[in-house]
């Protein structure tokens, strides 16, 4: 008898008693949620940092430093060299900033991508052409240029590089006015303030 007292409590089928219903509180988490202005300084700088064009200036930065020391550091600089690598670079930079409009245009229109994707046979094709280069040099298979003129070639080329891409990212979020977003693996549209 009390058994069945204490399931009809439970349960709720006596009209006098009261169901005993367990709450759980629930918590909404909304992935792009920006934190206030009192949020401490790492969330601040995560959220700054997961904006794709802030990556893109991130890497810029640390490229361009990098190119400039492969190029004084390593000895033989000219200038003309690195000329002709920035030349080289921004090419190669036009070049992958049409495959990244297109990959944006694709977030735009149809969700997050996969940046793998941008993988393809002739973005490998082009990467190992441009790997071969110095290896080709230091065989001495392209007569006329050297190691200490191939670094300076190298830091020019690794200078421009990613502000290249860093323009086409800043012009596409520009016209399109809205932000990208990556994780590193994907990129998405930044949800809107």
């Amino acid at each position: 008898m009390h058994i069945t007292e204490v399931i009809r409590e439970w349960m709720g089928w006596c009209p006098n008693n009261t169901a005993k219903i367990r709450t759980v509180p629930t918590v909404t988490a909304y992935e792009d949620a920006a934190p206030s202005a009192g949020g401490s300084f790492r969330a601040r700088t995560m959220n700054w940092l997961g904006l794709f064009r802030n990556q893109m200036i991130v890497m810029a930065l640390y490229f361009s430093v990098v190119g400039i020391l492969l190029s004084v550091l390593l000895g033989g600089f000219s200038l003309t060299m690195f000329f002709t690598g920035i030349v080289a670079g921004t090419l190669l930079s036009g070049f992958q900033g049409i495959r990244f409009w297109k990959t944006m245009n694709e977030v735009r229109d149809e969700g997050a991508v996969f940046l793998a994707t941008l993988w393809d046979r002739t973005t490998i094709a082009t990467a190992f052409i441009v790997a071969f280069v110095p290896v080709a040099v230091s065989a001495g298979a392209i007569p006329g240029i050297t190691m200490s003129m191939m670094n300076s070639i190298s830091g020019g080329f690794i200078f421009i590089l990613c502000w290249g891409l860093l323009f086409v990212v800043w012009r596409w979020e520009s016209q399109a006015k809205r932000q990208l977003k990556s994780d590193g693996l994907m990129l998405s549209l930044a949800r809107e303030a």
